[in-house]
């Protein structure tokens, strides 16, 4: 049992800068109004200096002031409003070592003060709960330091939060910020068609009272286990060769994202009663081409320094079961949704059809499925230029050798990946882990065990990657042999 001390409490505010008085009251349209948790411990090789560390987390809210925000609610309308507090910093030392090994299904409890938000009491004037955790974690007996970080996703998805720890970071250091100007923009004045809504959006179709959806809620994740592995660079080079000999590839190669999650969900395919043959990607929007064209009036989109919940899902059309068994097949119809999709376009008639949407979810207090029991997965992953700030810019001075930036938790029909953090063996030594990457999935708990065995026997095997390529051949023969496989990049 820990015998850890009560954290000290320092309340940090953002300096009193005209672009802080200005940015409240920040308008909530649809995406931004997400009252999930989002959690993420920073470890590095040594002690953080405290008040270095409050000048750097006050710079970094003041460069982006409406982390220090409170929510405010007035009818229909939501906006992030002035926040008397800031944001609380809890420090705490301890003696009790950390678990590097720890099962990554949650945020441990030691290291992050979790931020819930309660909407109902955002109606009242004097409302002031903060919408970001931070807590700093400093062990004595091997000189490590975690910063655990929990915040509202109404303040922006995992690539803002990103940017906002290493602003920090970089400010610790003496430096600036590479990112640029944060930007918050929105489209909200594009009609919806039914047609639409089926082929794009068809999870925002049916919304749920809020009682009936928890309800739902626990009985998929009562129902379901979550299962984290890493996959080493070497074995995702192996998946993307597999996936390049589908006869559609046509000469170019598939990207490591593409062929690790097609190889999941084939491996899932193998053990789910109903089998996954659709497939939606989280995007970010930021920084997609606006056309030359556009006048002065006309909307654009937001470029990559854009805060809030820029993002979007794109749906692959559906598959056959025999395509859905082919890590060729799905790596293809993967890669051809976002080219369909990332576009000025289509990106624009998503956000102006999707945010009204979202704000009648607040509005009438309901939500909408994020999971899907009719043989559609989720992938959400961090973009890589995302992940390559992470190895090499949040160490806070330390160097990115021994630096571990995890991300937690995972929901029904999801998977997330992340770029792999550095480990450290039993004996002290350290791996890079550069080009590896660690995958979040939660399954069904009666197949979780025949899952991860699967993936054992492939990866483990004298014949991989043989193995994979003998099974992919009869896939795609098999898929051939339908008429199927056609697919053109």
């Amino acid at each position: 049992m820990s015998s850890d001390p009560e954290p000290r409490i320092v309340w940090v505010t953002p300096y009193d800068t005209e672009a802080v008085r200005t940015v409240f009251p920040l308008p909530l349209p649809g995406t931004d109004r997400i009252n999930f948790e989002v959690s993420l411990t920073n470890t590095v090789p040594g002690p953080i200096e405290e008040e270095r560390f409050l000048k750097a987390f006050k710079d970094a809210l003041t460069y982006y002031p409406h982390t220090s925000g409170r929510l405010r609610t007035k009818g229909r309308d939501w906006t992030i409003g002035h926040g008397k507090r800031g944001v609380p910093v809890a420090f705490v030392e301890t003696d009790e070592p950390f678990n590097h090994y720890e099962y990554l299904q949650a945020p441990p409890a030691r290291m992050i003060d979790t931020c819930v938000v309660d909407i109902s009491g955002a109606s009242e004037p004097e409302w002031d709960e903060p919408l970001m955790r931070v807590k700093m974690t400093y062990c004595r007996t091997t000189n490590e330091t975690i910063l655990g970080c929990s915040y509202c996703h109404m303040l922006g998805d995992g690539e803002f939060i990103h940017q906002f720890i290493y602003a920090v970071s970089q400010y610790y250091q003496g430096k600036k910020p590479a990112f640029g100007t944060p930007t918050w923009e929105k489209l909200n004045d594009n009609p919806s068609t039914a047609d639409f809504i089926d082929r794009f959006l068809p999870h925002l179709k049916v919304l749920y009272p809020m009682d009936e959806w928890m309800g739902m809620v626990g009985g998929v994740m009562g129902s379901t286990s979550q299962v984290d592995i890493m996959f080493t660079a070497q074995q995702i080079e192996q998946f993307r060769a597999v996936a390049d000999t589908h006869p559609g590839r046509k000469g170019t190669k598939s990207s490591a994202q593409d062929a690790l999650s097609a190889y999941v969900i084939t491996t899932l395919n193998r053990v789910l009663p109903t089998p996954i043959t659709k497939v939606s990607s989280m995007l970010s929007y930021r920084g997609v081409a606006n056309p030359k064209t556009l006048g002065p009036d006309e909307w654009r989109i937001p470029g990559s320094h854009a805060v809030g919940n820029a993002i979007f899902q794109a749906f692959t059309d559906r598959m056959t079961v025999d395509e859905a068994s082919s890590i060729g097949s799905i790596a293809l119809v993967i890669r051809q949704s976002l080219k369909d999709t990332r576009n000025y376009e289509h990106i624009k008639r998503i956000i102006a059809v999707s945010e009204p949407i979202w704000q009648r979810q607040s509005q009438e207090a309901k939500e909408h499925k994020f999971w899907s029991d009719d043989g559609t997965f989720a992938l959400n992953s961090m973009p890589k230029c995302v992940s390559i700030t992470v190895l090499k810019n949040f160490h806070f001075g330390y160097g990115p050798e021994r630096t571990r930036c995890v991300f937690y938790g995972a929901y029904p029909g999801f998977a997330r990946f992340f770029q792999a953090p550095p480990s450290q063996h039993l004996d002290g030594t350290w791996d890079s882990n550069e080009g590896a990457m660690v995958m979040f999935v939660r399954v069904p708990t009666v197949v979780r065990d025949k899952f991860v065995t699967l993936i054992a026997e492939d990866l483990l095997s004298a014949s991989f990657p043989r193995n994979l390529l003998w099974r992919e051949k009869k896939a795609q023969e098999r898929a051939q042999a339908a008429g199927q496989g056609k697919a053109k990049l």
